[in-house]
């Protein structure tokens, strides 16, 4: 039985600068969260001690922090654990929308996560030729700084892709690089994923001496390291040894699975169905037909309990075998037919449950851009394009909530036109709305320049300008530019000989005490009617 890897990311003094770029965000925490999300990354198959809640969590207090893409680390693990529950259009959405992202910011990691995680929901939805090409991404993504363990992963995956594709050559080419990768680390735990999955290949393409030898080698080293081999692994090489005809040998490696304890503990989320089957199938074969069936009902239970129907639909072939080895044949015709009908009905359901899954991913996909669309539009100002007073209402709170949080200063700038009413009563409101949207443009060009910063319009001729993070002499340097930028644009195109100069109210966080924006907005107002009563055209902010 095939099987996947867990993914081990490093944590070092490194990766912390490239998570927080900045700076802002607590050292201390910036750690506790990378080690959190590193080992959520290293959770085996499904979700065990709850990871997709500890990812939610660990993805909004990122959030707060304002470190999105260890944000989205933790969102690709939710992902991950849709896909490993089954639920793949939920996981490859997930995935899809940190690909987007990462995408857009060229973030590397990411990517090749995303790839990493999209790959596993196409070889789950039985599309191996979308499953390959996310696995060749997830590779080609990797660079000199990848982990060992990441390129483990990434690149076990891809030799497992090119084999279930049918390239046995190019699989033949990359399983040796992923155990020698396994050995280099001393990761035990990987060198068997890595012989256990190319015993599997190898099977898979009629190869069954070549299997038997990397199961050979997967079982010595699980003896030699104390390591008792999981039920998947034990069917790999059952499986190989029953194609060899050695029968007696297959059904010793199989007994383990008789033991419920044994069967509860495996990683594969059968419970040891599709062993029961691979024993049935021995015993039968061997002649002992009154185990074979004990084996096969046992199968059927658990399939049933489970909810396994490729299990279930399979052990109705293996029924029609054993009826017929008993010389039952009526029963063995009649289960003969209902194994085929099930295998029509299962190949009809599979490809009404991939188009369905396949169709969620990409139409919730688009309905969510579209939904995300229209509430960005609901955020925007018409004339200019700027945020609108909604945005600030709910974006002014968060960054200063965060900026209380890093202890760093947040600046909130109050804009005013001077005489635009001149402008409209001179020249036409038409020339007014111009002179607007060029003002626009250059306090958004502003905002650009730092990181979290926006602008804003307020209303009429009032625009707000945020800058979260430099220093009050810095931000007052930098309204300042804004205030000349704004005064030597070439306006004589637009307003004639009519001048355009915007008076500057300031206030930073380090001066007002407790977060609140209604009393930052109202120290920058009272800065701003200063600037106005003293001569307009200039900033004024607070002291000091």
């Amino acid at each position: 039985m095939e099987e996947d890897a867990s993914t081990v990311l490093a944590t070092d003094e490194e990766e912390v600068r490239d998570v927080d770029v900045a700076g802002t965000a607590p050292p201390a925490e910036v750690v506790e969260l990378l080690v959190e999300v590193a080992e959520l990354e290293s959770l085996p198959r499904f979700d065990r001690d709850a990871a997709g809640e500890r990812a939610q969590r660990v993805a909004a207090r990122a959030r707060e922090l304002g470190l999105p893409e260890l944000e989205l680390r933790a969102q690709l693990v939710r992902a991950e654990v849709f896909q490993r529950r089954g639920e793949l259009a939920a996981g490859g959405r997930l995935a899809q929308e940190v690909q987007q992202w990462a995408s857009d910011h060229d973030a590397r990691h990411l990517l090749a996560r995303s790839h990493y995680v999209l790959q596993n929901v196409f070889l789950d939805l039985g599309d191996l030729s979308l499953a390959l090409e996310h696995s060749v991404r997830a590779v080609e993504l990797m660079d000199a700084d990848t982990p060992a363990p990441l390129r483990f992963d990434h690149l076990g995956r891809l030799a497992d892709c090119l084999g279930l594709n049918g390239d046995i050559a190019a699989a033949r080419e990359r399983h040796p690089q992923v155990l020698r990768l396994a050995e280099e680390l001393g990761d035990v735990d990987r060198q068997l994923v890595a012989l256990n999955n190319r015993a599997y290949v190898e099977a898979l393409h009629g190869d069954l001496d070549v299997s038997l030898r990397f199961c050979t080698r997967m079982r010595e080293l699980a003896s030699e390291h104390g390591r008792t081999l999981h039920v998947g692994r034990l069917d790999t090489v059952a499986r190989t040894l029953l194609g060899l005809g050695r029968l007696a040998e297959a059904e010793e490696v199989l007994l383990p699975v008789l033991e419920p304890e044994f069967r509860r503990a495996s990683p594969d989320g059968d419970a040891g169905a599709d062993s029961l089957l691979t024993l049935a199938e021995v015993r039968r074969r061997r002649g002992r037909l009154e185990e074979a069936q004990a084996a096969l009902d046992t199968c059927v239970r658990i399939c049933e309990e489970l909810g396994l129907g490729t299990v279930r639909v399979h052990a109705r072939r293996e029924q029609a075998e054993i009826h017929a080895a008993a010389g039952r044949f009526r029963e063995a015709f009649e289960e003969h037919k209902g194994y085929t009908h099930d295998v029509l009905q299962l190949q009809s359901d599979q490809r009404d449950a991939r188009a369905r899954a396949i169709q969620a991913m990409y139409e919730t996909g688009e309905a969510r851009r579209q939904s995300r669309r229209y509430r960005e539009l609901s955020l925007r100002d018409p004339l200019t394009g700027l945020y609108n007073r909604r945005y600030v209402d709910e974006e002014l709170p968060r960054l200063l909530r965060v900026g209380a949080g890093r202890g760093t200063p947040v600046t909130v700038a109050l804009l005013d036109l001077d005489h635009f009413k001149r402008v409209n009563d001179t020249l036409s409101h038409d020339v007014g709305d111009r002179v607007l949207a060029t003002v626009a443009e250059l306090l958004e060009a502003a905002a650009d320049q730092v990181d979290g910063a926006f602008a804003a319009r307020l209303g009429g001729e009032e625009f707000l300008l945020v800058l979260p993070g430099p220093e009050p002499a810095v931000a007052r340097d930098r309204l300042e530019q804004v205030r000349r930028t704004i005064r030597s644009h070439p306006w004589a195109a637009v307003t004639a000989d009519v001048p355009v100069t915007v008076s500057i109210g300031a206030t930073h966080t380090g001066a007002l005490g407790p977060c609140d924006p209604a009393a930052a907005l109202r120290r920058a107002d009272t800065h701003l009617y200063r600037a106005k009563r003293t001569g307009r055209d200039r900033v004024v902010s607070d002291p000091g």
